[in-house]
Order: structure tokens, then sequence, then C-alpha cells
């Protein structure tokens, strides 16, 4: 892999401890570039369809990543960088930044592992309408889908 980066190994282990390190270097670096994007959208739908769009482009990475031998590492990684993306894109973006941290925290865990959840999925069966994704987390996130009876 060094050498056909047309780097020394050395310079490789300076900057990386191993290919975990790499992979997640890669997605961290993935993750501003998006949140750049998102924080130009010109609304939130908007925002969600250039993630959703991101996701899917990505697919084939996100499934050799999920099906590599170290899924369990790799599913942590990808859940760690979505976290800090989504919770970027709150600090940027909230009218009402008045939560609670751990109002905070649990609903950026919800949101990580729901949302990551179904687009993993989505990019395992690779059938995905984008603008059909976008317009179902768009009012699953905004309430309008779903109000569950809690009483």
């Amino acid at each position: 892999m060094v050498q056909e980066c047309g780097i020394s190994r050395q310079a490789f282990y300076y900057h990386f401890q191993d290919i975990l390190d790499v992979i997640e270097w890669i997605l961290q670096e993935g993750a501003k570039r998006l949140l750049d994007r998102c924080l130009q959208a010109e609304n939130t739908r908007a925002a969600l369809r250039l993630f959703i769009d991101f996701a899917l482009e990505n697919r084939n990475f996100i499934q050799h990543l999920i099906n590599s031998r170290q899924r369990e590492q790799m599913e942590n990684i990808i859940y760690k960088n979505f976290r800090g993306y989504l919770e970027n894109l709150y600090q940027h973006t909230a009218v009402d930044a008045s939560m609670s941290y751990r109002d905070l925290s649990i609903a950026l865990d919800f949101f990580t592992y729901g949302i990551g959840g179904v687009l993993i999925e989505s990019s395992r069966n690779g059938r995905t309408d984008p603008e059909v994704l976008t317009d179902q987390l768009y009012r699953l996130l905004s309430g309008q889908m779903v109000q569950m009876p809690l009483e």
C-alpha cells in the first residue's frame, strides 16, 4: 500500500498507527467536506439529500468496511464519525441551543444509530431511491411520519 502511494513505511507510520487509523482519517475528512456542503445547503431537506447522496455514492466502501474481519471496529468507526458529523451539524444550525448535554447526547445516539442503520441497510440492498429516502427521513425527523402513542 505505501509503495503505491509513493511513500515509505516510516512516513506512513509517522502519520498513522495502522490501517484502522487510515480508515478513520478517511471518514473524518469525508465528514468534514460533507458538513461544509450541508451547511451551505438552502434548507434542511437539501442538506439531508446531500448526506444521503454521499452515503449512497460511497456504498461500496461502506459495505467493504462492514464485511471486513474487523466488522465491529469498522461499525464503531463509522458510527463515531457519523455522530461527530451530526453533532457538528447541530452546533452550526441549532436555533435553540438550550438543550441539556444529556438530552443532546441521547438524541445524537438515537439519530446516529437509527439513521446510520437505515443508510447501511440502504447501501446494502442498492435499490434505494434517494429522493424517497430523503423525504422519509425528513418526515421522520420532523415528527411528520410517526407519532408514537405513549399512553
